[in-house]
């Protein structure tokens, strides 16, 4: 984990709100994605993808999960057999129940961080449906004041309309008294653009820790509560 300045806290405004990114930042989904992504190739008679290889995949939504593994697979840019088999795996995933399992201490975190106080949302690219059904199914959702996913919002991550759509859920808090936590280079694109501070999620899928090691990082969510206390004031 990254070592704050001593002076960081003293230098921001109270700590309001936290954004979180979704897929590898509070639920490890990519199992989920992974089994439907290989039904979805299974069904067309091709290779299916490796859960290795569907992680990198993930984290800008479903039809650039179905690009990328289509040219995995060596198939050719096909804009309409995108569009249909980016329906055909989000069928698939639906029938993945919530479509991911919680990261462990991920639900133990929203309480606590609930209890300080904080307003709590979501950002992510997954479509709005699947995403609420996964944090109803995770029951993460009575700790959340809403989500924000990427249908929803005519620009998705990493652009900076996304994240500050999120942040209006939080209610009327400035950029600076919120933070946004997530494991990819789309989530810290979007948070810095929108004037927020962030923070990295290291345990999941976006591998952004090494090239940005000025951020400050977690490697399980479970640390998010202290590293908090040494970055910001927070609510008493």
């Amino acid at each position: 984990m990254n070592n704050p300045s001593d002076g960081a806290a003293a230098d921001l405004p109270l700590l309001k709100g936290i954004i979180f990114d979704l897929d590898g930042t509070l639920s490890e989904s990519a199992p989920a994605i992974a089994r439907a992504l290989a039904s979805t190739w299974r069904e067309s008679g091709r290779t299916e993808p490796t859960l290795g290889a569907t992680r990198a995949m993930i984290g800008d939504g479903p039809a650039l999960l179905v690009q990328r593994a289509r040219k995995a697979s060596g198939l050719p840019d096909d804009p309409a057999a995108v569009k249909l088999e980016t329906c055909k795996f989000l069928e698939n995933y639906a029938l993945e129940g919530p479509g991911g399992d919680p990261f462990p201490g991920a639900l133990d975190v929203l309480i606590k961080l609930r209890g300080m106080g904080l307003k709590l949302s979501v950002c992510t690219n997954k479509p709005q449906i699947a995403a609420e059904r996964l944090l109803d199914g995770l029951g993460f959702s009575p700790y959340l004041v809403g989500v924000v996913g990427g249908d929803a919002v005519p620009a998705q991550k990493p652009d900076p309309a996304h994240a500050c759509a999120a942040l209006a859920l939080l209610g009327n808090i400035p950029a600076e008294a919120a933070i946004l936590v997530g494991d990819g280079p789309q989530d810290i694109a979007s948070g810095e653009a929108a004037g927020l501070q962030v923070i990295v999620a290291a345990y999941g899928y976006g591998g952004i820790a090494e090239a940005r090691p000025d951020l400050a990082v977690i490697s399980d969510i479970g640390a998010l509560p202290a590293l908090l206390q040494r970055l910001r004031t927070l609510p008493t």
